[in-house]
């Protein structure tokens, strides 16, 4: 009997705003830049102020310039949905659908069974960086059913190409066997 698990996406976020840490550096960054050129044209333009003369002026403009050139640099790097909650694991077998060793939905009991998703961790999602992240963390993945007149929806990570295949490849024909599966 082959099991494999896979970490479980809870539907909560951390934050309201599903927002990287690179994006923040880069908005930072690109929001300060431009307040202060925009403050500096006013201020030229009626009092006769340049505030580019000033030397503090001038190091918190580069300030925001550092924070702009790390926000589209770690965006190279960094996985989107960093505000999600990842705890705990599901867990697929020939005859269950298993969800922390706790919650079993038995496989002849399930009905509608769908799995979706083609997304694993750092599988590129943006070439450029503005700021975005470029990689993926792997949570665009679910499995609907319904069970017992309820429907369930679970959304979980894949570690990598070759986690996917061993679902795809090995489990799931398995899982047929018992239940009708759509992919």
């Amino acid at each position: 009997m082959e099991k494999l698990s896979f970490d479980l996406v809870l539907d909560k976020k951390i934050a309201k705003y599903d927002i990287g840490i690179s994006e923040k550096f880069y908005y930072i960054g690109g929001a300060g830049l431009f307040l202060f050129l925009f403050f500096n044209w006013i201020l030229k333009n009626y009092t006769n102020i340049i505030l580019l003369d000033y030397q503090l002026v001038k190091y918190m403009m580069y300030g925001f310039l550092i924070c702009l050139l790390i926000g589209t640099f770690y965006g190279f790097v960094d996985k989107n949905g960093n505000n999600r909650i990842i705890k705990g694991f599901i867990t697929f077998d020939e005859n269950e659908i298993t969800i922390n060793y706790a919650r079993k939905f038995n496989l002849i009991e399930i009905k509608n069974l769908r799995f979706s998703g083609y997304d694993h961790k750092g599988r590129l999602i943006n070439l450029i960086s503005d700021g975005d992240p470029t990689r993926s963390y792997g949570g665009d993945n679910y499995v609907e059913f319904s069970y017992r007149e309820k429907e369930y929806k679970f959304q979980f990570v894949v570690d990598s190409i070759s986690h996917r295949k061993l679902l795809t490849e090995k489990v799931i024909p398995k899982m047929k066997t018992t239940t009708e599966i759509k992919y």
